[in-house]
């Protein structure tokens, strides 16, 4: 990746000033053309497959309602350019050089200390399809639905293509980020709070060239629109961490990025970890036995159907023997003879009658 002056300059203290005024600051030019040509490629190349990632996930755009988005899947065969976020791209070599450009390294240091590394919580490019999105609405990243042990503070804003008020570029409320979490929920503003906290005079368009960043205050608050033009409008955003930071459901730190190892697990998370195995294992043996006796009830209903219908033929064979046996002997067999063979065949069929109501009782107790 060519170096350009926004990756070679330091940021000025008059610059970090007005990034804690305003929750935003405009990196300048990240990447050069040739750079930006190939990320747009990769990006466009994971979402159909075309590149295979078994560790990115991708998400469909459906232009409808925010909450009526399909969930994030494996990487698609033949899939779709009218995806709405392609995930995991820590993992991808193009993407990670991105992620360790030096002006970014000082700003995860600025925020975080430089006695600390930095991790990644995600990395994704989002995109508005060619007459398509979904709007996204005032919202926050942070608070207790990430599931942190501390809050991220800086997310990188790159776009691969223009983007402008005319495409759906992102919205934010300058200074809005002072206000720490509305919620301590956090993520999407309810009505109400979009009312309090984001008067239409207050609205400012990040509008950025392709191959140029933003870093953006994880409390500001933002949103986009749809993309009504011809063109997809696409970027490459991360969220950086203290690489201390450990997700609450899991105890697990996040893909190391810039500096070194966080050190050894804690003891207490080596015991929960053994502790996961165990309910790992006992719950796929409970599965295991859950299906074998979903199997043998299967087996039971069937022999049940086959001793009813047996069950029914023989009530049926013994009733036209007993019709047979009360009529006339010379209508039957002609003889006392074939009276009582047909006598014997009644007794037969009564045999097998109980028979087969005792096996069936044995498949449905107390009803013999």
């Amino acid at each position: 990746m060519t170096a350009t002056p926004a990756l070679t300059a330091r940021i000025t203290d008059e610059q970090w000033d007005r990034y804690f005024r305003q929750g935003f600051l405009h990196l300048g030019q990240l990447v050069d053309a040739a750079e930006l040509h190939r990320l747009r490629e990769r990006a466009d190349d994971l979402a159909v497959g075309r590149v295979v990632n078994p560790q990115v996930q991708v998400q469909l755009d459906t232009g409808g309602r925010y909450e009526d988005l399909p969930e994030v899947t494996g990487q698609p065969s033949g899939g779709t350019l009218r995806y709405r976020k392609v995930q995991g791209l820590e993992t991808d070599e193009l993407f990670r050089a991105v992620l360790r450009s030096p002006v970014l390294a000082e700003v995860a240091a600025h925020h975080y200390g430089r006695h600390t590394s930095a991790s990644l919580f995600r990395a994704m490019v989002m995109n508005k399809p060619a007459a398509q999105g979904t709007v996204l609405p005032w919202h926050q990243d942070g608070g207790d639905v990430w599931a942190l042990d501390r809050d991220p503070l800086i997310t990188i804003w790159m776009a691969l293509d223009d983007a402008t008020a005319a495409n759906g570029c992102v919205e934010v409320i300058p200074g809005s980020h002072r206000l720490g979490l509305v919620t301590a929920q956090g993520s999407t503003l309810s009505e109400e709070g979009a009312r309090q906290f984001c008067p239409d005079d207050q609205v400012h368009p990040l509008e950025v060239p392709a191959g140029h960043a933003v870093l953006v205050h994880n409390w500001l608050i933002h949103r986009s629109g749809v993309n009504p033009t011809s063109q997809p409008r696409r970027a490459f955003t991360a969220c950086y961490l203290d690489s201390r930071t450990r997700n609450l459901l899991t105890g697990e730190h996040f893909p190391l990025i810039l500096g070194t190892s966080t050190g050894p697990p804690q003891p207490y998370l080596e015991l929960l970890r053994a502790e996961h195995a165990d309910r790992t294992a006992s719950a796929a043996a409970a599965s295991e036995y859950a299906q074998s006796l979903k199997a043998d009830n299967a087996v039971l209903q069937e022999s049940i159907r086959s001793a009813t219908e047996y069950a029914r033929s023989l009530e049926a064979e013994l009733a036209r023997l007993r019709a047979a046996a009360e009529q006339p002997a010379g209508e039957v067999v002609g003889s006392a003879g074939g009276i009582g063979s047909a006598g014997k065949l009644v007794a037969t069929a009564r045999g097998g009658l109980q028979r087969a109501r005792v096996l069936l009782g044995r498949f449905r107790p107390g009803q013999q």
